[in-house]
């Protein structure tokens, strides 16, 4: 029951869940390529955000996914998916940064309502959208609360899932 634990001891790792086997790899592959919403959830810490959409727009596997209030991103499916199917997309807290990366990144904003301050990371708590999501940073930075923060995610680290919770990123 013990994630850490079993991240950096483990050769291979079995998710269960209500005793069903949901995932077995490596940690890492677990981490990265999770399959479904479950192991998602599972695997991290603090855990990954879950954020609602509906396929907005669909070019084969390309598709634009709108957030609501959170915005619009594009991303690549492993297979097509229908305009106006219900998705989540799945963002690591760790994934999100305030500075803009080099390269393709989705953008959001947030309203920190808590900033926890670890000295090596910083959590951030924020509504976004309607809903608190979690960003962890690294260092010490000057967060202020209840001020707007745009945040910053690779599009090569966001996860897609379909209605069933089954992950749809495409991956290299």
């Amino acid at each position: 029951h013990d994630q850490v634990e079993a991240m950096t001891m483990a050769d291979r790792i079995v998710v269960l869940n209500a005793g069903r086997v949901e995932q077995v790899g490596r940690p890492m592959d677990l981490y990265h390529h999770p399959r479904n919403l479950f192991v998602a959830g599972f695997i991290g810490s603090p855990p990954m955000n879950f954020l609602p959409g509906k396929v907005a727009a669909a070019n084969g596997t390309q598709l634009t996914v709108d957030l609501g209030a959170v915005g619009q991103v594009q991303l690549a499916a492993s297979s097509p998916l229908q305009i106006g199917e219900a998705v989540t997309v799945g963002i690591r807290p760790e994934s999100l940064s305030a500075q803009p990366g080099n390269g393709t990144t989705f953008s959001l904003r947030i309203v920190p309502h808590t900033v926890e301050r670890l000295g090596l990371h910083t959590i951030i708590y924020g509504d976004g959208g309607g809903q608190t999501l979690t960003c962890l940073l690294t260092g010490d930075p000057a967060v202020p609360t209840g001020a707007l923060l745009t945040l910053h995610a690779p599009i090569a680290q966001i996860h897609l899932f379909d209605q069933q919770g089954l992950a749809c990123t495409a991956t290299a």
